[in-house]
């Protein structure tokens, strides 16, 4: 199964409808469609020849789309395009030249008329060990690992949990070569409201964490840490209008960790709690019982021992949900692969400068025709400011960015959407390096979300591999299966 794309392919997805299944486990009612998309935004002067592989049990090797990026432009591929039925797989993104690659999930609400998403990134680099700060399985919330095998040899992958009150010994499992395997994390420890969970194996996987709430309304992913580290930098919070925020630190060593929280407003730093997190505990900070009625800050988390801190925030009497990991170092070059500026989202960029001397910013735009100049800003020490992509990029609908400054800032994407079903947030980080090599441990689609139709040529041929399942109802249609399997 290989599509080939000619040049730049734009796909704008609109209008999902309901569907009967479980994408990712989850125990929903069936009443949110979603699906997924790949973005890769080329950064060089040299045009990217990609090729997009999907991790599935009837070929996990060939490539699905081959496709040529322009330099200084972005592409998009529809997952949905390349399965007739609801799946789950993982996917990695090759390119012959360094790009950056990541991930956007939509999904309508029951009414099948609304429309938001939620980002995730991906990695260029599988690992042994990875750390999961946040997780939770109480009060509505469903928490999944994802763990992504892409190597040719067997995974033997071990779960530690870890809470307020210690660690807790999770599943261990087996995952075959170039496999993906779903850990619901309630099956160990059903109605946790703290979790921290440390992954390792024996082979280098690549893992993150799917979480869910509010009945499907809303949904979070996250790449896992590889390296714990002494100062974490959160770009965006708030404790005003309906807003929580809360901070997530998970100590995964051996020795006490003496954290200290430092709030960033208005050109000011301001005090946050400091406490002592005991080894393989996990502790949370409400944001509001130290910093109450704030519109917008940055923290930065301090310790004497490596830990991880994660942020999420709440909102819309807790009908909304998101989180995302820290960074932990600031740069002079920033690159979001993932932009929209339609649909009713309201989205912007907050830049934090986080140091002492004043920095230049500047904001270049990437549509399907080339780079775009936006705004150039100038920040004062530990100043903040924001760009409101609606207002900068006029009619364009999808596009990437790049920020680049004189001196290391943070640089942190977030979009909001207000719906018939509340008020929706995606927030996260990107890079600062392109990868020649991206993995993506979760790519969930349903083929009866609507959309263009992209260039991809499909089978004219009822039953092309003679297995009794028709090709529009065949999940493998070039490999004969099972019936039961949906054809696999």
């Amino acid at each position: 199964m290989r599509r080939t794309l000619a040049g730049l392919m734009m796909i704008v997805l609109v209008g999902m409808i309901g569907f009967s299944g479980n994408l990712e486990n989850w125990s929903n009612d069936g009443t949110y469609a979603y699906s997924s998309v790949i973005v890769v935004q080329n950064v060089s002067a040299t045009a990217a020849t990609v090729q997009v592989t999907y991790q599935t049990p009837c070929d996990p090797t060939t490539p699905d789309y081959e496709l040529t990026v322009a330099p200084g432009t972005r592409a998009t591929v529809n997952v949905n395009d390349a399965f007739p039925g609801p799946w789950g797989s993982a996917a990695i993104v090759t390119s012959d030249v360094p790009v950056v690659a990541s991930q956007t999930y939509l999904w309508s609400d029951p009414s099948g008329g609304t429309q938001w998403a939620s980002h995730s990134g991906g990695t260029p680099e599988p690992s042994t060990t990875w750390y999961l700060a946040e997780g939770s399985t109480y009060g509505g919330f469903e928490s999944y690992i994802l763990v992504q095998n892409p190597g040719e040899q067997s995974a033997q992958v071990e779960l530690t949990y870890m809470t307020p009150g210690g660690t807790h010994e999770g599943q261990t499992i087996a995952i075959d070569p170039i496999g993906r395997m779903e850990i619901n994390v309630a099956d160990t420890l059903p109605d946790s409201s703290s979790i921290s969970t440390v992954v390792t194996s024996d082979v280098p996987v690549v893992v993150q964490l799917s979480a869910y709430w509010n009945g499907g309304a809303s949904t979070a992913s996250s790449m896992g840490v590889t390296t714990p580290a002494m100062t974490w930098y959160l770009a965006e919070g708030s404790t005003t209008g309906g807003f929580e925020t809360w901070i997530m630190v998970q100590n995964p060593g051996e020795a006490d960790a003496n954290v200290t929280v430092t709030y960033i407003s208005d050109g000011d730093q301001h005090p946050g709690p400091t406490v002592n997190v005991a080894p393989m505990t996990h502790a949370t900070f409400n944001v509001a019982d130290t910093f109450p009625d704030q519109a917008h800050f940055a923290t930065i988390v301090t310790s004497d021992v490596p830990v991880v801190a994660v942020q999420s925030m709440t909102w819309d009497s807790h009908g909304g949900y998101d989180s995302t990991i820290g960074v932990t170092t600031p740069a002079t070059q920033w690159y979001v692969p993932v932009a929209r500026s339609h649909g009713g989202a309201n989205t912007w960029f907050a830049v934090q400068n986080v140091g002492s001397t004043s920095t230049d910013v500047r904001v270049t735009y990437m549509t399907d025709t080339g780079t775009v100049d936006g705004p150039n800003l100038s920040l004062d020490p530990f100043a903040r400011d924001s760009v409101s992509l609606p207002e900068s990029v006029g009619d364009e609908i999808n596009f990437s960015v790049v920020i680049t400054s004189d001196q290391p800032i943070l640089a942190q994407h977030g979009t909001y959407w207000e719906t018939g079903a509340g008020v929706h947030q995606d927030l996260y980080f990107y890079t600062t390096t392109p990868a020649t090599t991206w993995y993506l441990p979760t790519t969930p689609h349903n083929p009866s979300q609507l959309g263009p139709e992209s260039d991809s040529d499909p089978s004219i041929s009822d039953d092309r591999d003679g297995d009794g399942v028709p090709d529009v109802d065949d999940y493998c249609p070039d490999y004969p299966g099972s019936p039961a399997a949906n054809g696999c």
